[in-house]
């Protein structure tokens, strides 16, 4: 018979072909839910139309209903139809109104386009009653007939739990193809339609009966003759195990001698590649055939590359070189291995700019086998970088230094000409009008006078201390005492007042004599004018330990008004004696990478602290 040699076909849910009239009984809803849907999704896949008939299965209803607003895009791909709309409709199940309806469907679907449809059948509204029930048998027979003219694959869900055991049996009989175990398998207990004389339909499901049980014998006389052939092969192996039993213990001294050598290397090449994985620099190793053989945790980080993305890759297609450095590249990485210090080519990267790498190959000295070259590197791009950025602000800064050099000179100049100016007027007015002038008046034209003198003075260390910040400067080796002696003693002249200095011998420092010369004058006359008034002025110059560090200072006992310390010189807004000289002053300190800062106690003097 046809059905002895048709052999069991078995394909996943989705895999069914147009023609196919499939049955699948299920017990639970967790089993119907997770074969309908790849029956679905695979057709909406394919460009069918998938049409669900409802009947009792109230879950797979809702499931379905979230799928079709998840797939609205597919326009009508997935369609539902109640069970009052199909099997129920008007209230009683009539199978020609049914196959009408699946034969426009059918139609409709080729009509837009799609290539076939997959309808999938509910039969629990076949429960309603025993009509229902009759009919059911008859219908089925239909549907077979119906799929097999139409471009349309069938889907018939029976839950066991409604129907009984007698029932199934006759409706699994009359379906041509099965789905068991999430699988689609041919029926082959399948009896074909159109028998209708029970004595000839009962002779054939005889001939499905026979075949079958022939099918099974012919299946247990197949597994006995397995059964044998494993059987005898299972003694073969077992000799040969033997035998090689027999051989191991020949072996097993040599084995275990080349075990430990293994070991020791094995160790040694883990010990070896944790190294060079963890090294702070870029590792890359080259086989024959110049293609990356490896790479380390450095190269990873600064390429952004993993290292199954460009294992294999050419060595010019990792650098990022052109023309003559490309022959340069080559050259350097002879088959033998190179070795060379310090070339620098670019390396390209994942995202962003190249690095700039200076390389370093040290395959002659310590080859590695399987590696051919292999090269370490390190990132100089923040270098390069940090150099052009460099260049950039120096010229910037050389363009900005000589406005303010060029500012500070033209006030400096302007200044000092009009308080030249105001002290030539002071005196003037003295001369011609100082009969007239009350003693009052002279006093503060005096004032003025003195004022002007002074500041005139601050104002010329300005000018003096731009002209000499325009040139470089010429560190040397500065007696400090030696030079704050003759400034006091230049003080001393000008004025008929004791002052009482103080000077340490014996101070050096380093540095730009001309410039600490005008500090040290700005400085002296700081202490010079702060002392004006007092009955026994005292000016000091020395050195002392401040937290640990040796500090010059000059210091006097004038009055201060703040009494609170300073850590910079304009830092305290109450300090007396401050002014342009002591901006001078803290200017040449910086331009010497030094610092200055004050302590003043009220009524005590005031102190001030410099180092260079």
């Amino acid at each position: 018979m046809e059905d002895e040699k048709r052999n069991v076909e078995i394909a996943d849910i989705g895999v069914v072909n147009s023609h196919d009239h499939l049955c699948l009984m299920y017990q639970d809803e967790s089993e119907v839910l997770n074969l309908v849907l790849p029956f679905i999704q695979k057709g909406v896949a394919i460009g069918e139309r998938c049409v669900c008939l409802h009947g009792a299965e109230q879950k797979l209803e809702r499931l379905l209903h979230n799928v079709v607003e998840v797939q609205k895009q597919d326009s009508g791909a997935l369609v539902l139809l109640p069970v009052k709309q199909t099997w129920l409709r008007g209230g009683t199940f009539k199978p020609d109104r049914v196959m009408e309806l699946m034969r426009n469907i059918c139609a409709g679907a080729a009509a837009e386009g799609f290539s076939g449809t997959r309808i999938i059948c509910d039969m629990g509204w076949a429960v309603k009653d025993d009509k229902s029930l009759e009919l059911l048998y008859r219908f089925e027979r239909d549907l077979t007939a119906f799929a097999a003219q139409q471009e349309t694959a069938l889907l018939c869900l029976y839950d066991r739990r409604l129907f009984t055991p007698e029932l199934l049996i006759e409706v699994a009989r009359i379906h041509p193809g099965l789905v068991t175990g999430g699988r689609v398998c041919d029926n082959a207990l399948f009896i074909p339609p159109g028998l209708q004389h029970r004595k000839k339909a009962a002779v054939c499901e005889l001939d499905v009966f026979l075949a079958a049980s022939q099918r099974m014998a012919m299946v247990e006389a197949e597994s006995e003759r397995l059964k044998q052939e494993l059987e005898q092969a299972y003694a073969a192996l077992a000799r040969k195990i033997y035998e090689n039993w027999q051989e191991e213990d020949t072996l097993r001294a040599s084995e275990q001698e080349i075990h430990e050598k293994d070991e020791a290397l094995l160790a040694n090449r883990r010990r070896l590649q944790t190294i060079l994985q963890h090294l702070p620099v870029i590792m890359m190793a080259f086989d024959n055939g110049d293609r990356l053989a490896a790479c380390n945790h450095e190269f990873e980080r600064v390429t952004g590359y993993r290292g199954e993305e460009v294992m294999g890759k050419p060595m010019l297609e990792l650098l990022q070189v052109e023309g003559a450095l490309r022959e340069d590249v080559v050259a350097a990485h002879p088959p033998q291995g190179g070795d060379y210090r310090g070339r620098e080519w670019t390396l390209r990267v994942k995202e962003g700019s190249p690095k700039l790498i200076s390389w370093s190959n040290l395959s002659r000295y310590i080859p590695i086998t399987g590696w051919v070259n292999w090269i370490v590197g390190l990132d100089v791009t923040p270098r390069v970088q940090a150099e052009n950025g460099l260049r950039v602000l120096k010229v910037e800064l050389d363009a900005r230094t000589a406005e303010l050099e060029a500012i500070g000179q033209a006030v400096s100049h302007d200044l000092g000409a009009r308080l030249a100016r105001i002290s030539a007027d002071c005196d003037r007015l003295q001369l011609l009008d100082r009969a007239r002038l009350d003693r009052t008046c002279r006093v503060l034209l005096e004032s003025i006078d003195t004022g002007a003198r002074e500041l005139t003075g601050a104002v010329a260390a300005l000018e003096r201390m731009t002209a000499l910040t325009a040139a470089e400067l010429q560190p040397v080796e500065v007696d400090l005492s030696a030079m704050a002696s003759e400034i006091a003693a230049q003080l001393s002249g000008r004025a008929q007042r004791p002052v009482d200095f103080r000077i340490e011998d014996g101070v050096t420092v380093t540095g730009d004599k001309e410039m600490l010369r005008l500090a040290m004058e700005q400085l002296l006359q700081n202490a010079w004018h702060c002392t004006i008034g007092v009955r026994h002025p005292v000016i000091k110059f020395g050195t002392a330990q401040v937290e640990g560090e040796r500090s010059c200072y000059v210091s006097d006992n004038g009055p201060r008004l703040g009494a609170a310390p300073s850590e910079a010189i304009g830092g305290a807004a109450e300090a007396s004696c401050r002014g342009i000289g002591l901006a001078t002053v803290q200017r040449i300190i910086n331009l010497h990478r030094g610092r200055i800062w004050s302590a003043e106690q009220a009524g005590k003097g005031g102190t001030l602290y410099f180092q260079v």
